[in-house]
């Protein structure tokens, strides 16, 4: 699909369910964000922030309810063509330099970018000194900033953060309020995190297990 700054995208959650054995970690749960926003979901640890943005990446399958991504008034069939994905727990690969990954999750969205494109977007996330480093070397703040790279690499217009300010340092965090930022150009954002002094990034803030 093609696609224009210019229309809206619009994500849908319709009174989403999801259980686990008789445990509901959330019921009826309804939200619907355009471009142009950055959801702020907030809740202590088992509040369902992860299983949430789990369910709206389309990794996992909800109990009850749905979960749309428009593009104007066309409903995508596939939300991962359109996302971009960051959680703690994202996996990298030890042996690989920060160059390598980026440029492996560039081929596999379907682009062939220069050398110097490639070093020019690593460097926005202050990684270009050490892209030709491997990542077993690299602390966590250092990794976490690579996930941010791989995850908003092609400016997809949906983006999924997951704590990603779990171990950033202070210049870890000024970068990711600047993607937050950013985001709302390229499109929309859910952005879940455990502190509270970081709602202030955005547009709605969701409250999980409230």
């Amino acid at each position: 699909m093609r696609y224009t700054r210019r229309v809206r995208w619009v994500l849908e959650c319709d009174t989403l369910g999801k259980r686990f054995g008789v445990r509901w970690v959330f019921r009826g749960l309804s939200l619907r964000a355009e471009s142009g926003t950055v959801v702020v979901v907030q809740g202590g640890n088992g509040s369902g922030k992860s299983t949430l943005l789990r369910i709206v990446a389309g990794l996992t399958a909800p109990t009850e309810g749905r979960v749309i991504l428009r593009y104007g008034a066309q409903a995508v069939a596939t939300r991962m063509d359109y996302l971009g994905w960051c959680a703690t727990d994202g996996a990298l690969y030890r042996e690989l330099t920060a160059y390598e990954h980026l440029a492996w999750w560039a081929t596999v969205r379907g682009g062939t970018p220069s050398r110097e494109a490639l070093l020019e977007w690593l460097a926005r996330f202050e990684l270009a000194e050490r892209a030709h480093e491997r990542v077993r070397a690299f602390s966590t703040g250092m990794r976490q900033r690579l996930r941010l790279a791989l995850a908003t690499w092609g400016q997809p217009p949906l983006l999924l953060l997951d704590e990603p300010d779990a171990g950033m340092d202070r210049s870890g965090l000024a970068l990711l309020e600047r993607v937050l930022y950013e985001q709302r150009t390229f499109g929309l954002a859910l952005f879940a995190t455990n502190r509270a002094e970081h709602a202030r990034w955005g547009d709605l803030v969701l409250e999980m297990g409230a």
